[in-house]
């Protein structure tokens, strides 16, 4: 919303663009986590590794020490691949935050590449088991601290870490479950006071699926008048002052309790309602069976974070006509709107 009242060739505006762009990484990261240890699909697509590597380190050059040299060459002009683009980001982000760390006292050459690689049957292999056939290369190489044997051993060992406090230990042994989820390969090669060497080998598909570019999608507002219930503060302070800038009529309130008071003495007097899920004294799903009783037509978006009780295709069941997964942008929000009171149906929210 700040965004929207600063001019777009502003310092203000690009800084601003700049943190919205990180937090939605934040959300990203977040999204990637979750599916993880729900065990689902990953999102892939055809994208060029190479502009992955460049947007990650854009945000990895402020960050890191000027005494920490960069140096980044792309050796292949086929670096297409079927991936998630927000796993290839964490594999880079997560290798050279631990390249960096191992040079964070002396400083070094942060060295970074992408070559192609075509294993040929027969033919010896960078790792012995890897299946022939045609693959990316991402090295990452440090001049710094290197490793030991027995450092080594336990490298991608989960919550095993060498930064005594100041890590969590899942950085590598995130990479590594990345690799291996794509069939893929990942070697370290490392001496003590020689810095170390990780590479990771991605097999291309043979076929490769174009994908068009996303396309800003249009939004309209309205001057419906609009019932909204989170148990949180701020986000009913900033949710009603973005539902009020797209024109409509907004009451607010944070409790579910009250909200269902509110609704019983005027249920024709609003043309929809917002409701977070997890809320003390009635969810936001039981919140949408008493309303629905009230007026069995009443169109309802239920927003939730992250919930192992609550699904799209339960929702729908009891007849709530959105589903959005939090954090909401304002361009999704304004078309689930839309499409709840039109009559559409709203297909789940991915982010």
């Amino acid at each position: 919303m700040v965004m929207e009242d600063v001019p777009p060739d502003s310092p203000e505006y690009r800084r601003l663009k700049l943190a919205l762009k990180g937090a939605n990484r934040g959300r990203d990261l977040v999204k990637q986590i979750l599916a993880f240890s729900r065990q689902t699909g990953h999102d892939r697509k055809s994208l060029a590794l190479s502009h992955i590597i460049e947007e990650a380190l854009k945000l990895l050059r402020p960050a890191l020490p000027s005494t920490i040299e960069i140096v980044w060459k792309s050796l292949t002009n086929h670096d297409e691949i079927l991936a998630d683009p927000v796993h290839m980001h964490q594999i880079l982000m997560n290798l050279c935050t631990n390249a960096a760390h191992a040079m964070r006292q002396e400083g070094g050459v942060l060295d970074i590449s992408l070559s192609r690689i075509v294993i040929a049957e027969g033919n010896p292999a960078p790792v012995p088991e890897m299946v022939p056939g045609e693959y990316l290369g991402l090295e990452v190489r440090d001049t710094g601290s290197g490793m030991t044997p027995q450092t080594l051993k336990r490298i991608f060992d989960p919550f095993f870490s060498t930064k005594k406090g100041e890590g969590t230990g899942l950085g590598l042994s995130v990479v590594h479950g990345i690799v291996k989820s794509y069939d893929g390969y990942i070697t370290v090669e490392s001496e003590p006071g020689k810095g170390s060497a990780f590479r990771v080998y991605l097999p291309k598909p043979r076929v490769l699926v174009r994908t068009e570019p996303e396309k800003t999608a249009s939004f309209t507002g309205g001057n419906e008048r609009i019932l909204l219930v989170d148990d949180e503060d701020i986000l009913v302070e900033l949710s009603k002052q973005r539902l009020t800038r797209f024109g409509y009529r907004v009451e607010a309130t944070t409790g579910s309790m009250d909200a269902l008071a509110i609704f019983r003495k005027d249920p024709d007097g609003f043309d929809l309602v917002i409701t977070d899920h997890t809320m003390p004294g009635m969810t936001g799903m039981d919140l949408a069976v008493e309303l629905l009783k009230i007026r069995t037509a009443i169109p309802i978006i239920l927003c939730t974070g992250y919930s192992e009780t609550v699904s799209q295709e339960r929702a729908s069941r009891i007849g709530i006509k959105g589903f959005l997964m939090k954090p909401i942008a304002k361009e999704e929000l304004a078309q689930a709107i839309r499409r709840a009171l039109d009559g559409d149906p709203l297909p789940i929210s991915t982010k």
